[in-house]
């Protein structure tokens, strides 16, 4: 019987942040949700995987975006044969990239369901992008190679198949699509769905509950309260443009979830949006979990205890 753990955005390429994974504790009756952005590099991946394998007795995992860049060690053409080679290799260690049922401590039954995902830009897909106009300059002054995101350079695309009505689908349609099977009614018990990626415009703006989380994360840590808010940290660009996809929200809600995590935006959410809880608990680079502003990681230790406890 087991309790259900999250966390998300590990960054393990920085050594500060494996030596944090190295240092949990082991909970071999328990359940970890890992919501992506583990490392780019497929070695380093796997073996963060493994070592949370070794302590947990289920790890979940989605791949991020940073899972999908393709790097100078890579054989996969591109950054789709790079996603389903990490589905094997997750298979070969036993981290589950499916959806399975988890008996918790109360006796009770619980399904978490994977969910894959990519961002809806308000080029490529303005009917789903989170895209909020705003910032420093709108998304029509400056291409994402422009604005120094990442994805941009290192992730590489197939040409992607016309449907039948002529159009391709955006990445975000697409990785949607993947997710067709996981879209029933048959789960029989109640859902934790989870992605990498932010399902709600919502949640990309702190609450003033947030900024008190941040406060306390501090106080924990030993450092004084912040003489900054969270926008003010960080991010320069309008993140919404690459936050993520509203399809998601629609995914989570026709099977019912009733808690979704996910990651990406290194802010730490948990808040209730029409009957669902939303819980993003990112580790981040080491500045941001020295700071405080991934809060919550000092608070629990390390991942989140998000469901079963009695």
């Amino acid at each position: 019987m087991s309790c259900v753990f999250a966390i998300s955005d590990l960054h393990t390429d920085y050594d500060a942040n494996m030596e944090f994974v190295e240092s949990l504790p082991v909970r071999s009756e328990d359940v970890l949700i890992v919501a992506g952005d583990v490392s780019d590099d497929i070695t380093r991946l796997i073996e963060t995987l493994s070592i949370l394998k070794g302590k947990y007795k289920e790890v979940y995992f989605i791949p991020g975006n940073h899972e999908l860049w393709i790097n100078k060690t890579d054989i996969a053409p591109n950054s789709l044969v790079k996603l389903f080679e990490i589905v094997r290799h997750c298979a070969a260690i036993g981290v589950r990239t499916e959806p399975g049922k988890v008996r918790c401590l109360d006796g009770s039954d619980v399904w978490i369901v994977p969910l894959y995902s990519w961002y809806a830009g308000p080029d490529d897909d303005p009917k789903n992008t989170l895209y909020v106009p705003g910032g420093l300059s709108s998304w029509t002054d400056m291409t994402l190679k422009e604005m120094g995101w990442s994805d941009a350079y290192f992730c590489k695309w197939p040409q992607l198949k016309r449907r039948a009505s002529g159009s391709c689908p955006s990445l975000a349609q697409l990785f949607a699509d993947m997710n067709t099977e996981r879209l029933t009614n048959d789960y029989d018990a109640p859902v934790i769905t989870f992605s990498h990626f932010v399902p709600r415009p919502e949640l990309m703006r702190a609450s003033v509950q947030d900024e008190s989380e941040i406060a306390l994360e501090r106080n924990i840590m030993g450092l004084p309260s912040p003489d900054w808010k969270e926008k003010e940290f960080g991010t320069r660009f309008n993140f919404s443009r690459v936050a993520g996809s509203n399809i998601l929200d629609r995914q989570l809600r026709k099977i019912r979830s009733m808690l979704h995590v996910y990651g990406h935006q290194h802010r730490n959410r948990d808040r209730t949006i029409r009957r669902v809880r939303y819980v993003s608990h990112c580790l981040g680079n080491p500045r941001e979990h020295g700071e405080g502003i991934t809060w919550g990681i000092a608070t629990w230790a390390g991942p989140k205890l998000i469901h079963g406890h009695s």
